[in-house]
């Protein structure tokens, strides 16, 4: 008997899902990671450029300028990177509870079919 049959009350997704809800929870951290990672990005092309107005030497200045929209570029390809295959593994998580939840309740009623026919199998003979 499942304890939402013993209690009356509905079991919550997340206790009844206990691997997809960890992966939607990892989720959305990686999702605020990789937010972090995006304004970082912004923040050094701004800074990329701003860099033509404090008047540096050309080398210098086309240095800093190089430097700050390399680590912007590796930045936001990170965080696009982690952000996209965070989501993809939800999804399959998702996919796979759903999965499951119907093998359960097919085996589910293959059981309570499958008793009733026992005892009455018992009871004849």
């Amino acid at each position: 008997m499942t304890e939402h049959e013993q209690t009356g009350r509905p079991v919550p997704w997340r206790e009844a899902n206990p691997e997809a809800y960890a992966e939607l929870k990892r989720t959305w951290g990686v999702i605020g990671h990789s937010s972090v990672l995006m304004v970082l990005s912004l923040s050094l092309i701004g800074t990329s450029l701003t860099l033509g107005y404090l008047h540096w030497p050309g080398w210098l200045e086309t240095s800093a300028r190089l430097g700050a929209s390399g680590a912007a570029v590796c930045c936001g390809a990170v965080g696009l990177w982690r952000l996209v295959r965070a989501l993809f593994r939800s999804v399959r998580a998702a996919l796979r509870t759903r999965r499951r939840g119907a093998e359960g309740k097919a085996q589910g009623e293959t059981v309570k079919e499958s008793v009733p026919e026992a005892a009455t199998a018992a009871g004849s003979s």
